[in-house]
């Protein structure tokens, strides 16, 4: 009998799934359920977080991630303009605000979503000149922004709601920022490869702008982490430090699992010195 001889990416790929089986296997008998003491943080002060939005309000999801989107990025926030895409109900835009930013423009596409950030920082007593909200397409805008505008740039559980990778942060590029702080789910297949699929846009965690043939539904990608930063190399950045959520002391990781299997990052990339010539 001929033996079958198997492609070593798709052994690398077999191998890499059967990992991520298994490490979730571990996280519902292990990890999941076994601790209840939830973590105490910065949205415990601006409750309303929890309620002006379906999509990932859980009390420990939003605090832990302001540790790793926020906290772990104070010294490229506080003093900078920032622009922060796809702001949803303006959760990051106060944090930022909160970080000391120096002005942040939040963009999102969603109109009840915009109401909701207007009635949040009206609520919190955030100075209108110091944040304001743009509603519209995030790709469409980008390109009305003036270049030299922003230091650094939010691109917080986006860029997996999008096909355009390379043009989104090409238009990034030529807004000429310092710092891009990126918060993404990946891909966990090897390689250099984006994962496409569509979906409905009328789920409020979905992508918020359907394609012209199909206005209900989007083509979005999420891409490995090695593509990722394939992309960010060749739009002129390079990851600066990967948040390391296991070393965050974290207890509980029930809101969390994502981070916990792997299957979603957060970095912050920093441009290269020819971008601001």
């Amino acid at each position: 009998m001929k033996a079958v001889s198997t492609s070593p990416t798709l052994m690398s790929e077999i191998q890499q799934r059967l990992r991520f089986v298994n490490r979730e296997r571990w996280f519902r008998l292990v990890v999941r359920g076994k601790n209840n003491s939830v973590a105490h943080g910065f949205f415990d002060r601006y409750p309303r977080f929890f309620s002006t939005s379906t999509t990932a309000s859980q009390r420990d999801r939003l605090n832990q991630r302001h540790r790793a989107l926020i906290e772990s990025n104070g010294d490229v926030i506080a003093g900078r303009r920032i622009l922060d895409m796809a702001s949803h109900d303006g959760r990051w835009t106060l944090a930022a605000h909160k970080a000391g930013a120096k002005h942040v423009l939040g963009i999102e596409a969603r109109s009840h979503l915009i109401e909701a950030a207007h009635s949040n920082m009206s609520e919190y007593g955030v100075p209108g000149d110091q944040v304001e909200f743009r509603q519209g397409d995030v790709l469409a805008e980008l390109d009305r922004l003036e270049s030299g505008s922003f230091d650094t740039v939010f691109c917080f559980g986006f860029l997996y709601h999008t096909i355009d990778h390379m043009p989104l942060f090409r238009k990034i590029a030529r807004l000429r920022p310092t710092n891009l702080v990126i918060d993404t789910a990946i891909s966990i297949r090897p390689a250099n490869i984006i994962e496409i699929r569509d979906e409905q846009i009328d789920e409020e965690s979905a992508g918020a702008v359907g394609e012209p043939g199909s206005p209900a539904r989007t083509v979005i990608g999420k891409p490995t982490k090695s593509a990722l930063e394939l992309m960010l190399k060749a739009a002129g950045f390079q990851p600066l430090r990967y948040y390391d959520w296991f070393k965050a002391g974290i207890r509980r990781w029930d809101d969390l699992p994502d981070y916990y299997l792997g299957a979603r990052v957060s970095l912050t990339a920093v441009a290269r010195a020819e971008n601001h010539r």
